[in-house]
């Protein structure tokens, strides 16, 4: 039974005796976008994961940068809101020291931050024995020594370290490129719109909409970052191509990547570029008015072969498939030294806090698989079975 499976709509399902062994959850961003969309998601599925999987999710604890909420009976996801306090500095010291206890019950941490802090924790709580869920791009994009860490940490552990939507949302990108590698099967080169955010801001500037209101649009929508000047300066774009590089099998660095951003305004005054929305607006409508004259419309692309990895703005043919992507959609073009002529394409909603929560639980019950059968074996098959 695959994770997706386990997101259809379920017949009513009988419930079991015997009591199912248990896996804790420990979500941070609780009241983020992702967050909150994770929360009524899990609480939706929650009978029908332990009824098809044998395992019973419990949400120990959840906390943000203002709130902490832990209880050793599980959190009700739905309801998290009434349960969440004022957080104190000794909170998370004191959840993760009940974590790290022997026999503790197996435990995994979903990350639906964009937090640097959150990411710098990473390795220590793989090395405690935490398996990891997360939709933050940061640890995975810093330096290409990090990323080793990481996994190198997660192996030693043997506990999972799933991150799928940090490219792509809930688009199976990573997984095919992993068995690409396993099979023996060299990438040569890896090209796509892998920003849902700017995706949507292009279809908007092509439909006649100024820059300002497309990006108001794309940021009521939760397409963006948090500071949507990461997206502007296509750093959140950055990281997605160095994420999905890395697993393809390219040892890149952060400044190896040469990047042209989306606004110049957003690049050259980091903390003001808002204050020149009239410059882009302006800037935009001559640009889009000049490439619909020609037939062609603008993409933001993101590529990386033996030449090196780059993120750039360019006019392609009206009649790209880069150029027909529906608003927010992400699309990735794979050639392999096996599928040259007919490369992989793989696309679909690249953004939006939905989609992408769909994903982050995708990867939780996949995690939560894999970490429950090394902690309970045979005997929690036999209760899935039962």
């Amino acid at each position: 039974m695959t994770a997706a499976a386990l997101l259809a709509p379920a017949p009513a399902l009988a419930a079991r005796a015997t009591p199912l062994p248990r896996l804790d959850l420990v979500l941070i961003g609780a009241r983020g976008q992702v967050g909150s969309a994770l929360r009524q998601r899990l609480a939706r599925q929650h009978a029908r994961i332990a009824a098809l999987t044998g395992l019973d999710l419990r949400l120990l604890a959840a906390f943000d940068r203002r709130g902490f909420a832990f209880d050793l009976a599980g959190l009700e996801p739905e309801r998290l809101g009434d349960a969440l306090q004022p957080r104190r500095d000794e909170d998370l010291q004191a959840l993760f020291s009940h974590l790290a206890r022997p026999n503790a019950t197996p435990t995994l941490v979903i990350d639906c931050t964009a937090s640097e802090e959150i990411a710098e924790r990473y390795p220590d709580w793989l090395a405690s024995g935490l398996g990891i869920v997360t939709a933050n791009k940061r640890a995975n994009a810093r330096d290409l020594a990090f990323y080793r860490t990481l996994r190198e940490r997660a192996s030693a552990s043997a506990v999972p370290y799933r991150f799928e939507t940090t490219v792509g949302a809930a688009i199976p990108l990573l997984g095919p490129l992993r068995d690409l590698s396993l099979r023996g099967e060299r990438v040569v080169s890896i090209q796509g719109v892998l920003s849902g955010s700017l995706s949507f801001l292009l279809e908007r500037l092509h439909a006649g909409v100024s820059f300002s209101d497309a990006l108001s649009e794309a940021q009521a929508l939760g397409y963006t970052e948090p500071d949507p000047g990461e997206d502007l300066r296509a750093e959140d774009l950055t990281r997605k191509l160095l994420v999905l590089a890395r697993e393809a099998g390219f040892d890149l660095e952060p400044q190896q990547v040469d990047v042209t951003p989306f606004s110049e305004s957003a690049a050259a005054h980091p903390s003001s570029w808002r204050d020149r929305l009239a410059i882009e607006d302006a800037t935009w409508a001559a640009r889009i008015a000049t490439a619909k004259a020609q037939r062609q419309r603008w993409v933001i692309v993101a590529e990386v072969d033996r030449d090196g990895a780059r993120v750039a703005l360019r006019t392609v043919p009206d009649t790209s498939p880069f150029a027909t992507l529906p608003a927010g959609q992400n699309l990735v073009r794979i050639e392999t030294e096996l599928q040259g002529e007919r490369p992989l394409w793989l696309g679909g909603p690249g953004a939006g806090p939905e989609i992408t929560a769909a994903g982050v639980l995708s990867d939780v019950i996949d995690a939560a698989a894999e970490l429950a059968a090394r902690r309970y074996g045979e005997s929690r098959r036999r209760i899935a079975l039962a």
